[in-house]
């Protein structure tokens, strides 16, 4: 498994979003290489720790050539798996149970968002003492609360279209 796919699997067992989930992980290996750089021990309980080891300069050897090389001084890090970690690995222990992510809240679509405005503006013509104004735009009269009616814009036909634009090209030419 790699990066996206530990980003995939934290969505899936979390609630969070993709970007929300890519974040934590994100976060996660900055804190834990930000600690570890600066000498501390990072510990996880029920996973592991990762403890900054340090290598002295030594000699070495090309392996080509058999040269005497030198290496220099460096830093590395050692993990350390916990014993539970341990134990679910063997067998001997389940993994933890995570809680059951609670189902993400549902979007408005077009339809239930238009039921609702439905139903607010038969609430607002109920209890409101407005005058309800009409519209006569061509149309059957439609009573509106509160405001002025909005106009739907349509499309001009493929053929009205069609012919402007070849007008167009015969002006051109």
């Amino acid at each position: 498994m790699n990066k996206s796919g530990l980003i995939d699997a934290v969505c899936k067992t979390t609630s969070l979003a993709k970007r929300d989930a890519e974040e934590a992980v994100n976060a996660l290996v900055h804190v834990v290489s930000k600690e570890v750089r600066s000498g501390r021990r990072v510990v996880v309980a029920g996973f592991g720790s990762f403890n900054p080891t340090h290598r002295g300069a030594r000699m070495g050897r090309n392996p080509r050539t058999g040269a005497p090389v030198s290496i220099s001084a460096s830093r590395g890090v050692r993990f350390a798996a916990s014993g539970t970690f341990k134990d679910v690995l063997n067998g001997k222990a389940s993994p933890p149970e995570l809680k059951a992510p609670s189902p993400p809240a549902k979007k408005a679509t077009k339809k239930t968002a238009k039921n609702a405005t439905k139903r607010v503006a038969t609430k607002a013509t109920k209890n409101s003492t407005k005058k309800a104004v009409t519209s006569t735009a061509g149309r059957a009269t439609k009573k509106v609360v509160g405001r002025a009616p909005v106009r739907k814009t349509t499309r001009a036909p493929a053929r009205k279209a069609a012919k402007r634009s070849a007008k167009k090209a015969v002006r051109r030419a």
